[in-house]
Parts: structure tokens; sequence; C-alpha cells
């Protein structure tokens, strides 16, 4: 029951952080459930990948009521992304997890200064400004993106967000729904790949799957009313914790 009650608030954590913010969720789901929960890091991501894929639905239906979501994007890069997810599947499972541990801190801290830097255009873009510019840039960046994503068990909305603000110019609340329609696509492709070679632990990612529909739906709904300084913030602080735990759990891996 202790185990079930630990499964259920990772979700809902993950669903609220990871909805409000636009990340998918896997930030806080990899090392809920490996740093407090102890489960080994390629058990936990596969389970995170899996509930990435129902939070990814919950929340960014939200933002797609409002109009936060540039479906032009969405389907352009969600494809690579997708193409990224399906190599990262398939290779997940050579790669020590100590190592992971440590590229996931990397692009932890990356993502969290990212969002600080100043950035002049917040009005949306048309196709043929940025996007028509940097869009080979971007097409690559979401292909890594998903490879990576695979790996390390995360949606890749630590990198998405910040490239679809800086790079693109999407203002801050349509990149968070951008990003999260993004993730669930290529979540997807992860996930199955996963299914079939039997990597799913499905005890556990029943109950995550239950907390994170509730905190999803909820986490999307705040994120369409939060303000971009309060968003900057609490992404800042959220990686700065989550780096600080997984470098810990690395070195002690090694």
């Amino acid at each position: 029951m202790t185990d079930l009650i630990l499964y259920i608030s990772c979700g809902l954590s993950a669903g609220l952080l990871g909805g409000y913010l636009g990340l998918g969720g896997g930030i806080v789901m990899v090392p809920f459930l490996t740093v407090i929960a102890g489960l080994d890091i390629l058990v936990a991501v596969p389970v995170s990948v899996t509930a990435i894929v129902v939070n990814s639905i919950a929340s960014s239906n939200e933002y797609l009521r409002r109009g936060m979501v540039d479906l032009e994007l969405v389907v352009v890069l969600a494809i690579f992304s997708v193409l990224g997810n399906v190599t990262g599947s398939l290779v997940s499972d050579q790669i020590p997890g100590s190592i992971v541990r440590i590229v996931l801190t990397v692009i932890i801290i990356y993502a969290a200064f990212s969002l600080f830097k100043n950035k002049k255009k917040e009005k949306k873009l048309g196709f043929a400004d940025n996007r028509g510019r940097y869009l080979v840039v971007c097409v690559f960046v979401a292909y890594a993106v998903g490879l990576l994503a695979a790996i390390v068990g995360i949606g890749g909305g630590v990198v998405l967000v910040p490239m679809l603000y800086l790079v693109i110019g999407l203002p801050l609340d349509q990149a968070r729904g951008t990003s999260s329609m993004m993730i669930g696509f290529s979540s997807a492709a992860a996930s199955m790949v996963y299914l079939m070679n039997g990597r799913i632990e499905y005890d556990i990612v029943a109950p995550v799957i239950i907390g994170i529909l509730i905190g999803g739906r909820l986490g999307g709904y705040l994120g369409t009313l939060a303000k971009p300084i309060v968003v900057k913030i609490l992404f800042f602080l959220v990686m700065m914790y989550l780096a600080y735990r997984l470098t810990a759990a690395a070195m002690m891996g090694f």
C-alpha cells in the first residue's frame, strides 16, 4: 500500500509540474522514482516515458482549447522527435545508469539557466520568419531531443521549451503548450518500443498514470493562467534541486 501511494504521488506531482511548465513530467518522475522510490533508473525510464504520453494528452488539451499550441510546428517537429525517440529506446539498455544520470543533470542545468536569457520578441512570428530560417536547426534538435528523451526517460520539454522560446521566437505560454503536445507523440513511439521489449513494469506504471491523469489536467489548466516570470522562477528552482539529487545519485553509482 505504501508503494502504491508513493507511485500515485509521483504521477500527481509530475502531472502538476509537467502540465504547468509544459515539460511532460519525466523530469520529475525519473528523479522521484529513482531517488525517492528507490527504483533502478533502467526500470524508471520506461515507466516515465509511458506515463508522459498520458500527461501530454491531459495537459495539452487545456493549452489547445485556449489557442496556446502552434499546430504547424507540432506536425513538423514531432515527426523527427518520434524518430529520435525510437532510436533512443532501442539503444537505452546499452548505456550505464550512472551515465544517464549525468547526462540528465547537464540537460537540467542548461534548461534552468536558458530561460533567463534576454529575448527581444514576444509576439507570435510567421512561418517565414524565425521558423523559415531556423527550421533545419530545430529539426535536428528535435531528433536529438527525442533520442535523449527516450534514453533518460523525460519528455524532452526541458530542451523543447527553451528552443521554441529562444530560437523560434514563440511567446513562453505558446512554447509550453506546443511542447506539451509534441511530447505526447514522441513519447508514444518510445513507449511502444519499450512495450515490445517487455521493459514496462505494469504494477508501477498503472498507479503513476492514475496520479498523472489528475495532476496533468490540473497542471495544464493552471499553466494557461500562469505569468511568464512565475514559470521561469519555478522552472529554475525545480531544475536546480533535481540536478543536485541526480548528481549525488550518479556519483554513488561509480
